[in-house]
């Protein structure tokens, strides 16, 4: 009979007739989102109608001439030592005209033009200013830029430097800038300027 009873219950297990309880466990709680502010993204730029993009921060490019001391500027002429910069321009497109790209062209040059604020009887050297009010200008010393070691012009009147452009892509031209004294007696203090530049495409 015992047997007869095991034999049932195995049957039955077996058949699903017999079903034993199961215990699920219990559901993980949601967690809640979060959400706060993160801060503010700006995006900023030009749309320009040229054979190639000038590669530069849209609040501009910054050239550290560091400190110098006054006697290195102490007569008339002397000069800092030169920290190299340059423009870049990238993904030029050479056979195309810039205003309609389905018209052919033949760019074979950029020129680069610098302005500023120089000095009435010198246009190759940017005066000084002030970047905030109350702040001390140095005295008597200007700034200069130079191409193939030559001092060029910031006025807007001339070109500074022509790049040869002979193919599609990248082009890097190089400058460098120094502090220059303007008159002996050169007072210490903030010394900064800012030149804008333009490019030519011919």
């Amino acid at each position: 009979m015992k047997k007869l009873i095991i034999a049932s219950m195995v049957s039955a297990l077996m058949t699903g007739a017999l079903s034993v309880p199961s215990y699920a466990a219990d559901p993980t709680p949601e967690t809640t989102p979060v959400i706060v502010d993160g801060g503010k993204i700006n995006f900023t730029g030009t749309v320009v109608a040229a054979p190639c993009a000038v590669d530069i921060p849209a609040d501009g490019q910054n050239v550290e001439l560091g400190q110098v001391t006054t006697s290195a500027l102490a007569t008339k002429g002397a000069v800092s030592s030169s920290k190299d910069f340059s423009i870049k321009l990238v993904g030029c497109d050479l056979s195309h005209d810039a205003t309609d790209p389905t018209k052919a062209a033949n760019y074979t040059s950029a020129s680069i033009i610098f302005d500023g604020d120089t000095l009435a009887d010198d246009n190759t050297t940017l005066s000084l200013k002030a970047d905030s009010a109350g702040e001390t200008t140095a005295q008597n010393v200007g700034i200069q830029i130079q191409s193939n070691n030559k001092v060029v012009a910031i006025d807007g009147s001339t070109v500074a430097a022509t790049q040869a452009l002979s193919a599609d892509g990248d082009y890097e031209i190089p400058f460098t800038a120094n502090y220059v004294a303007t008159a002996a007696g050169v007072v210490a203090g903030h010394a900064n300027s800012t030149a804008t530049f333009k490019v030519s495409y011919e």
